[in-house]
């Protein structure tokens, strides 16, 4: 059964610093699922790795994958109206 869940991704370009978060649905290991959308965030499945800061390279932007928490599915039905669902 999957499970309902926020999920945030930082990402970092010079000195700005953005932080948007999302929703989704898995029956996986949660934190692998926000890892790879912090890979693939703008597009690219073959970002570089940066192990010192936790996050993926693409055109000058780091992003980061940031905290996941879980949520009731009625948490999640009514904040879907409001974040996006990946």
């Amino acid at each position: 059964m999957k499970k309902c869940y926020i999920a945030e991704i930082e990402e970092r370009n010079g000195e700005y610093e953005y932080r948007t978060k999302y929703l989704f649905k898995t029956s996986e290991d949660p934190d692998k699922y926000n890892d790879n959308v912090a890979k693939t965030w703008r597009g690219d499945d073959d970002n570089e790795y940066d192990e010192d800061s936790n996050g993926y390279w693409s055109g000058g932007t780091l992003m980061c994958p940031g905290d996941v928490k879980k949520i009731s599915p009625e948490h999640f039905k009514v904040l879907k109206k409001y974040l996006v669902t990946l």
